[in-house]
This record gives C-alpha cells, structure tokens and sequence, in this order.
C-alpha cells in the first residue's frame, strides 16, 4: 500500500464498527462455517483497499475494506475473508498475526529496516509465513473455489493500486480548491467503477508477484486474463448506506491531510476540476514541444506524438536519461493522452459523468465517450486512433 495511513496488521490499523452491514455478517459467518473456522469476534469497516485479520490475546478481527466491497463480487470477498479467518484460526493468533507482519515487512522493497536486520527476520520467519499461506489459500478455495480465490487475490491488490491513485488525484485537485477533505470519497471510487474509469491491468511483475506469495494458487493466477481481473461493481456484497459521520472516518483513513472541513463531490462546482487537468495538460503540451521545437498546433497533434513517437519525446525531454527501452510496448503515453483529450474537451463543454470517473466524459450533447478505453484500443488500432484525433479536431 503506498498512500498514508499504517500498516495492515498493526493495532490501530483503523476500522469502524460494521454492525448495520447485515449481509457482510451474513457472509462471514457462513465462511466460518464452510472452512470450519471460529468467527471473528468483531467485523469492522476500514478506508483502506485491504480484506485484513487481526488479533490480540483477547481478541480476533477481520477488517474488511470498503474500496473492495465496492468492486468484487460476493465469491470473491468470500474467497478473501476465508484467507484472513484462516490466519488467525489459531490458539495462539495474536503471535501468528505478529509474525506474518515481521515477515513481510522483512521483505517489502519498502522496508525502512536494515537491510541485515531484514534478511535474518526474513530467514527466520520464511517458513512459518509460506506455510500460513499455503493454509490461507487453501481455505480461500475451499470457500469459492480454485480460480475464484486466484481472481479474487489478484483483483484486491490491484484495486488496492488503484483506489490509493485515486484518492491521491481526488485529494489533490480538492484540497488545492477547497482545503478540505472530500467526505463521500468511497462513494466516488464505486462512481469511478460503474462508470469504466478504473482500468487494472496485471503486468508481468505483479503476477510472478502474486504467484510467489501464493503458490497454492500459482497455476490458476498464471492463467488469468485482462477479462478476469477487471474490476466492476456487480454482484457485489449489498451494503446499507453509512452515514455521513462513517462516510469521513473511512475517508480519514486513506487521506493523507487530517482536515477538519469536508466537502462532499456534489458540493464542489463542475468548473472547479478542470484547472487541474489544463496545468498537466500544458506540461505535456511543452514536452512535446520540445520534440517538436515549436509549438504543437492543437490537442490533437499532442497526441498523436504520444502515440505514435513516444519514445522520440522521452529521449527529447530526457536526455541525460538512459536511453529509452528498446521495446516500444515498454513505454506507455496512454495516461498522458487521457489527461490531454479530458482537458481539451473539458474546454469545450464536455464533462465527467462523476467527478470522481477520469477520462469517462459525456458532451452537452449526450455524446459519451471512455477516453481511457479509446486511448488503450488507438495503441494498436489506426481507426481507434482515428476517431480519437476527429473527436480532438472538432470545432465548438
């Protein structure tokens, strides 16, 4: 996790009580009782994009993300709370938690820990850890199945990466304009899900990743494809509505600032959000630019550059970089491409059907168009790249 708030399995890792949320009970009992597991004494609510066990002596919890309720379905976070139940399915589970935290901040990339210190932890833990999860991944596909648990693992840690982008850029364009912390930020990543706007993609690393921390579930991960882990909001477990006071405390856990004004996405004007856009836009415009050395003549131009001499800009722009990859899939100008065409549409009156839905845009007309799936398909495709420069090329 790489935006804010602590830790998962640390004692105050925040959470709210779930009690109203009757259906995620339902759920969790019936998993307790499918892998023969004790219940948790409590389910609590967290900000955060994580399905996480916890215990102390006296105690045993799951803490169950929003974020991922709002994007998997009900045999996925199924598949998932049978995992964290079966970690702490033991006399002794306040130790087992302690333990699997040491092991994996011994080795995460991130770890601010000597790197001596790290590796003897790691030794040291290395078999217990691998063992705990062979356990938990067997009980994830005892309750939903081989390739369901495989799904669901890969689907929540991409979801985590992309609720934390979210939040960033969402707080960030707020707190510039407001100074205030946006209160129904959840409610607009669930927006920002309906709509098309969240576009996971599982690279090669975090596979060999994922199958590396997962072994039981290694073959069913290696075999899943861009349709299998794309994150919608469908057949997703029914939660009742949280009230505002819950609404901010979850989204206290994720924000970076601690305000104490909020705001929610329907209270900030729709004229407020695109300054933010037309300043990266302009960045981007200067880059190309500099390849160009004049001025590009409009949006559209931009992203042609982008899409077809992308690694012509970086060596422009970069020079005392190495030199850019030698694989051209290697480099990727479709974010960039989207920031430009939403903020030269935006100018000419079309807006986010959310605020919180980047790139997914509806004209004063009803037009609508998924500027995020159009840039991806104009990668290979020379007519998806054609109507994205005819729609950059229209006149208001």
């Amino acid at each position: 996790m790489r935006y804010g708030g602590r830790a998962p399995g640390e004692p105050s890792y925040p959470g709210v009580p779930a009690a109203a949320q009757a259906e995620l009970l339902s759920l969790v009992a019936e998993v307790a009782a499918r892998v023969g597991v004790a219940r948790p004494d409590a389910v609590l609510l967290t900000g955060y994009g994580t399905i996480r066990s916890w215990a102390s002596r006296r105690r045993r919890l799951l803490l169950v993300g929003l974020p991922l309720l709002q994007c998997l379905t009900v045999d996925e976070v199924r598949a998932l709370v049978a995992h964290e139940l079966a970690v702490v399915d033991h006399r002794r589970a306040h130790l087992v938690v302690r333990l699997r935290a040491l092991y994996e901040e011994a080795v995460d990339p991130l770890s601010m820990l000597p790197s001596m210190r790290s590796e003897t932890i790691a030794r040291a833990t290395r078999d217990f850890a691998s063992a705990l999860e062979r356990k938990a991944d067997q009980a994830a596909s005892s309750a939903s199945g081989l390739h369901t648990a495989a799904r669901a693992v890969v689907k929540a840690d991409l979801a985590a990466f992309e609720f934390a982008d979210l939040a960033f850029d969402v707080e960030e364009q707020v707190w510039q304009r407001t100074s205030a912390g946006v209160q129904d930020l959840h409610a607009g990543w669930q927006e920002a899900v309906r709509a098309g706007a969240v576009v996971a993609s599982l690279d090669d690393d975090t596979r060999i990743a994922l199958m590396a921390r997962h072994p039981s579930l290694a073959g069913a991960i290696a075999s899943l494809s861009p349709a299998h882990v794309a994150l919608r909001a469908v057949d997703s477990v029914p939660l009742v509505p949280l009230p505002p006071d819950m609404e901010r405390e979850l989204a206290r856990h994720v924000l970076k600032r601690d305000s104490g004004q909020w705001v929610t996405f329907a209270a900030v004007p729709d004229d407020e959000w695109p300054g933010w856009l037309a300043r990266q836009a302009r960045a981007v415009s200067d880059q190309v630019a500099t390849l160009l050395r004049r001025p590009p003549i409009g949006p559209a131009e931009v992203v042609e550059v982008l899409m077809t001499r992308l690694d012509e800009l970086v060596a422009a722009n970069w020079p005392a970089q190495p030199e850019p990859p030698a694989e051209p899939e290697e480099l990727d100008g479709t974010p960039s491409v989207v920031v430009v065409a939403e903020s030269a549409l935006t100018a000419q009156g079309w807006r986010r059907v959310h605020p919180a839905a980047a790139g997914v845009l509806v004209s004063p007309d009803g037009e609508q168009h998924n500027l995020i799936l159009l840039a991806r398909a104009a990668l290979d495709s020379p007519a998806a790249l054609a109507v994205l420069l005819e729609l950059l090329s229209r006149r208001p």
